[in-house]
Parts: structure tokens; C-alpha cells; sequence
């Protein structure tokens, strides 16, 4: 009879075997970067106060979510092209190109969203943050399975 610990592990292998939660478990990871530089930078870089660019003020969570869901678009790329997608046969320029149009989209939604909690709702900026990145990451699976990473 197979030990506890046999079982548990040709489990874990068929669960990790699955792209569905790889690709979470990759925007995960990538959500956790993105929320950590997101905290970063408004909390200590720019300490909650508008940036100027241009003579036009930028509210501190807007500002803070273009660096933070830029850093998070790259990392999220790389792990999900080399964790999850790496069957594709799409050249990676072109897997790139897709992905960041994707993105660009993905971005707009998290910024309407993000308006949404914060000025709206009255959340804080952090939870705010995760709550919207939470709320587009299904969508984004079949987009990217269809394609972003699609195969030939």
C-alpha cells in the first residue's frame, strides 16, 4: 500500500501539472511584486504626496500604480512565458507584443477600478491595489491561453 506521503506527492505533481493554477500561481507572484513596489513607492519613495510632472499633479496612487503594474507586467510575463506557456510557438517578441497589449488594457481596467475603491469608496490605496488586481485575473487566463501564448 502506497505511504501518505507517495500519494501527497503525485497530487502536488498533478495539481502543479495544471496551467490553470500555474498561471495564478505565476500572478501571484507577480501581484506580489507589483502590490510590494506599489507599497514602496507610496508609502516611503513619494510618502503619500502628488508628483509633478510637467506642471500637472499626479495623485500618489496613480503614480505609484504605473511603476508598480509596469515592474508587475514584466515580471508576470517572464514567469508566465517560462512557468506556464512554454509550449507556445510563437516567437517571444511577438508573445511579448500581445502580452503588452493585453496589458495596456488590463492596465486601464485597474486604474478605473482602482479610482473606483479609493476615491469612491473611500479604501486604502494598498487594498485597493490588490482588490482590483484580484478582480481582472480570470479574464486574463483565457485572453493569454487564446492568445498571447497561443500555438500554432
Amino acid at each position: 500500500m502506497p505511504s501518505f506521503s507517495t500519494i501527497s506527492a503525485a497530487v502536488a505533481v498533478k495539481f502543479f501539472q495544471n496551467k490553470l493554477v500555474r498561471f495564478f500561481l505565476s500572478a501571484g507572484i507577480a501581484a506580489v511584486v507589483d502590490v510590494l513596489v506599489y507599497y514602496i513607492i507610496i508609502n516611503y519613495v513619494i510618502s503619500h504626496t502628488p508628483v509633478v510632472i510637467n506642471h500637472q499633479a499626479i495623485r500618489p496612487h496613480e503614480f505609484s500604480l504605473f511603476i508598480s503594474y509596469t515592474v508587475g507586467v514584466i515580471t508576470n510575463f517572464m514567469v508566465t512565458k517560462y512557468a506556464v506557456f512554454n509550449d507556445s510557438t510563437l516567437k517571444s517578441r511577438q508573445q511579448f507584443t500581445r502580452f503588452a497589449m493585453v496589458a495596456i488594457i488590463g492596465f486601464f481596467a485597474n486604474y478605473g477600478l482602482l479610482r473606483f475603491f479609493v476615491e469612491y469608496c473611500g479604501l486604502w490605496p494598498t487594498m485597493s491595489r490588490i482588490s482590483s488586481a484580484l478582480s481582472l485575473g480570470f479574464a486574463s487566463y483565457f485572453i493569454h491561453k487564446g492568445f498571447t501564448f497561443k500555438k500554432s
